[in-house]
Parts: structure tokens; C-alpha cells; sequence
């Protein structure tokens, strides 16, 4: 009788460290995708996620088309050009 109350508690505390340890070591989640895709969750994290972050420079491109405040810098750098934006750029460089 001891021999099984001693492996159910066994059981309980690997279970529960096996939660716990799966909590805190999470993979990245991209909310967008998950969105997107109607997955419960991605792998990869929500800045490095094309759909994404070209969602955000659409939105920060009209917000400057409209001439509402644009948060600077640009915190994507040269990943994931719109279109518009490469436009933009060999226009400039022309």
C-alpha cells in the first residue's frame, strides 16, 4: 500500500515538474500567425515573422501618408521590404 501512495506522488511531482519546467522553457509564439493560420501556436517569434512585420509597415507607411506621429527607428531595419518601400529607395537612389 505504501509501495503505491509512494509512486502516485512520485507521478504527481514529475508531472507538475514537467508543467512547470514547460512554462518557463516556451518556445517563441507569433501571435499573427497563430491568427493567420488558426494554429494554436508558431515557432518563431513575432518580429522575425514576414507577415508580420510587413503588417506593420503597411500600417507605419499610412500613418505617415495620413501624417500621424511614426515611431522611430524603424525597428526592422531592411527586413521584409514592401514594395512601395524598394520603390521609395531606387527612386532615391536614382
Amino acid at each position: 500500500m505504501m509501495l503505491a501512495i509512494g509512486a502516485l506522488l512520485g507521478c504527481a511531482a514529475t508531472l507538475l515538474t514537467l508543467a512547470i519546467w514547460r512554462s518557463l522553457t516556451r518556445t517563441p509564439h507569433c501571435g499573427w500567425c497563430a491568427t493567420a493560420s488558426n494554429w494554436p501556436t508558431s515557432r518563431h517569434d513575432a518580429l522575425r515573422c514576414r507577415g508580420y512585420v510587413q503588417d506593420r509597415r503597411r500600417e507605419r507607411l499610412r500613418d505617415i501618408r495620413n501624417g500621424r506621429p511614426v515611431e522611430e527607428p524603424n525597428p526592422w531595419g531592411e527586413a521584409y521590404l514592401l514594395e512601395e518601400e524598394i520603390a521609395q529607395r531606387t527612386k532615391a537612389d536614382a
